[in-house]
């Protein structure tokens, strides 16, 4: 699921035709892979519509571990983006932990710094636990990016800018 939505980001990152329900919104697209906590790895894509927001994630631990689901908010300022989402499914080791359990909450957060240049400050990603309760839209503590990404790059347009 998410190597589909993100081999449709290059395309739909120029803002296609309103004809087909994609409006000149908020995107937030990639993949990042935290150097700590069990090397994570987020990929992203997500699409704000007419309709609401589209797209998916899915984050993978090398130990098995994963969460996917769809998006239910994106919000963009500058260059900090938080996406929420619903678990679809989950499995692995972690699994429990994580509370990564089917139709659960989590929260995305990523701080775009570039396309990853020498000169550039690397990208930034965090994310919630999962909770029953939907976490809402918007900034959350629980997943600030703080954490720098080691290998990766994400993309994202704030639509109000």
């Amino acid at each position: 699921m998410a190597a589909t939505l993100l081999m449709a980001g290059p395309a739909v990152a120029g803002y296609a035709a309103t004809g087909d329900g994609i409006a000149r919104g908020n995107y937030l697209v990639g993949t990042g892979t935290l150097g700590q906590f069990g090397t994570p790895t987020a990929y992203l894509g997500a699409y704000e519509t007419n309709s609401g927001p589209l797209g998916g994630f899915t984050i993978t631990y090398p130990d098995g571990t994963y969460a996917a689901g769809r998006v239910t908010c994106l919000t963009v300022t500058g260059n900090i983006a938080f996406l929420t989402g619903k678990i679809a499914l989950s499995g692995g080791p972690r699994k429990e932990t994580n509370r990564w359990l089917k139709d659960y909450s989590v929260v995305i957060g990523v701080e775009d710094n570039g396309n990853g240049g020498a000169a550039e400050a690397p990208d930034r990603l965090n994310f919630s636990l999962g909770s029953p309760t939907d976490r809402g839209c918007g900034w959350n503590i629980a997943a600030q990016p703080v954490f720098i990404i080691v290998k990766g790059n994400y993309r994202m347009a704030d639509a109000s800018a």
